[in-house]
């Protein structure tokens, strides 16, 4: 993976914003996508992330094991977007260790304190790639 789309998914995904999405599949193929804000990238290759809902998509988790994060942000014209898409494989489903308690550390520190933190999921990158792949002319 190139160490710019690295960086700019490091940047991203650690700012924790509610534009964050991870979307899975289930094994008859259906999608579902869940707003999953409280996370970190640790690492080139691994991203933590905390579960305290999204009940569909920790099902097809545990089914399928793979999904991919996305992160849009536009400007207040709506004209420019900056974002990146994070494809992982879910590597640890967690409810206590280090990954656990480092986890619902930053989940206390958002809006989303007053949730019970159920899982710490952890996630192996193994593609990144911008959210557009055209080419202005």
């Amino acid at each position: 993976m190139e160490s710019e789309l690295i960086e700019k998914a490091r940047d991203l995904i650690n700012a924790n914003y509610i534009s964050t999405t991870l979307s899975t599949v289930d094994k008859d193929y259906n999608v579902n996508i869940a707003v999953i804000s409280v996370m970190e990238m640790i690492g080139d290759d691994t991203i933590i992330a905390a579960r305290f809902g999204a009940e569909k998509t920790y099902a097809n988790l545990k089914e399928t094991g793979g999904g991919v994060f996305m992160v849009l942000l536009a400007d207040e014209s709506r004209q420019t977007k900056e974002g990146i898409r994070v494809y992982v494989k879910l590597q640890d489903d967690l409810t206590a260790g280090e990954f656990y308690d480092r986890i619902k550390q930053r989940l206390e520190q958002t809006k989303y304190s007053s949730f019970p933190l159920k899982n710490c999921l952890v996630f192996k990158i193994t593609d990144i790639l911008p959210v557009s792949l055209l080419k202005k002319a």
